[in-house]
């Protein structure tokens, strides 16, 4: 199920635990404002992903509304989604091609570590960026060491499929 909600979310656990602490310490009318925004988006992520239970749904969509909501661009983040057209094409795009991969059993640890960052991944190979540049941006701000290659790999298999 972890695996399922980074692949949705786009967040690791660690994530989605400071990103819910994030959002206690907003004031109040924005939280109310973030919930709204949750329960439009979970009638879309249901349309979406009809498999997936009402409380996983509800809890994604919240994930997904607090991440618009301003917590990405919060100071020292850094911008993981650059603007709105970002943001859909991580919420559609990247959830039906790694779909398949959540269907074929256990992955390794580095590979769903890489797969809950395949936005930001997804987003600097549509800048241009190669895949030795894309390597050293995972070391340096996400603490994931992986080879170019396999990111290559990777890549070949999410976006062909």
């Amino acid at each position: 199920m972890t695996e399922q909600l980074n692949l949705i979310t786009g967040l690791t656990e660690h994530e989605r635990k400071k990103l819910i602490s994030w959002v206690a310490s907003l004031p109040e009318d924005k939280i109310i404002e973030i919930f709204q925004d949750g329960v439009k988006r979970s009638f879309q992520l249901k349309g979406e992903h009809p498999d997936l239970s009402g409380r996983i749904t509800k809890y994604c969509a919240f994930v997904m509304a607090a991440r618009k909501g301003g917590w990405d661009t919060i100071k020292g983040k850094g911008y993981r989604v650059a603007d709105q057209e970002q943001y859909e094409d991580f919420t559609h795009l990247r959830q039906a091609a790694a779909a398949s991969l959540v269907n074929r059993g256990r992955k390794p640890v580095l590979r769903r570590k890489i797969l809950a960052y395949w936005g930001e991944v997804k987003g600097l190979k549509a800048g241009g960026i190669g895949f030795r540049v894309i390597a050293g941006y995972l070391q340096s701000k996400r603490k994931l060491k992986v080879s170019a290659t396999y990111l290559s790999k990777l890549w070949k298999e999410v976006e062909a499929g």
